[in-house]
């Protein structure tokens, strides 16, 4: 038995394994456009790229029915840890709302007319014999006056603002898996990945898989060693 040639089957086998899985990948996605001589394709376009409508399709099915599919968001929003972070969120917004003056969010003129015109109907329905007393030019004259920066948090209760505020965003939550299913996210994810060039998604493929990759060529070297080392045994024993 020759060590040197038993060697040299082995390695070129393994050689020759792992170039054949490498090309093999390779072709997967190369060429992106098929290789012709005049009307003749000397060399057919890559697999991905030749299919890529019909891989972005299938990815956008995944997405829609496996991964952001009604259920799955239903059962990411309804886990604690998130309705903690949205509580959590809204109550700092709201505790810094309420920090803020009535005349950040309405101009002292506006509120001066919407107050005076208020509580002269509110006179006028509820105490018709001072109508006469009240009027809205009167009211605005005074109001004009009258310092109207006021905290909202000395206007209305925070803490029943946020239970009602809360309750309502429990019924949102309850809609958004709906809102999102009726998005069609299925056709936005089909086009965005149709719209992808084929460098890029050759790219983002071989970033996902990278490891996957290397395990098949390492697994084509190994396996043409195997054959290599057999291959001996079966020419020396001819």
């Amino acid at each position: 038995m020759s060590i040197a040639i038993l060697a040299s089957s082995v390695g070129i086998g393994a050689v020759i394994g792992y170039v054949t899985n490498y090309v093999a990948i390779k072709l997967l996605f190369r060429p992106f456009k098929p290789v012709k001589l005049g009307n003749i394709t000397v060399f057919p376009q890559g697999v991905i790229p030749r299919e890529k409508k019909l891989l972005a399709k299938k990815v956008g099915e995944v997405v829609k029915n496996y991964i952001l599919s009604e259920e799955e968001i239903r059962k990411i929003l309804s886990t604690p840890e998130v309705k903690k972070e949205i509580e959590s969120f809204l109550d700092s917004k709201i505790d810094l709302l309420f920090q803020k003056n009535i005349v950040e969010f309405i101009s002292k003129d506006e509120l001066v007319e919407k107050l005076s015109a208020f509580i002269e109907k509110f006179v006028s329905e509820k105490f018709p014999m001072f109508a006469s007393l009240v009027n809205a030019n009167m009211l605005k004259s005074v109001l004009e006056n009258v310092d109207l920066n006021i905290p909202l948090n000395k206007v209305f209760d925070s803490k029943s603002v946020k239970e009602v505020l809360k309750k309502e965003l429990d019924k949102f939550l309850e809609d958004i898996p709906k809102i999102i299913a009726k998005s069609e996210i299925d056709k936005i994810v089909e086009e965005k990945v149709a719209s992808f060039d084929e460098k890029t998604l050759e790219d983002m493929l071989f970033s996902l898989m990278q490891k996957h990759f290397s395990f098949i060529n390492f697994a084509g070297a190994v396996l043409g060693g195997i054959i290599g080392f057999f291959q001996y045994f079966v020419i020396t024993n001819m």
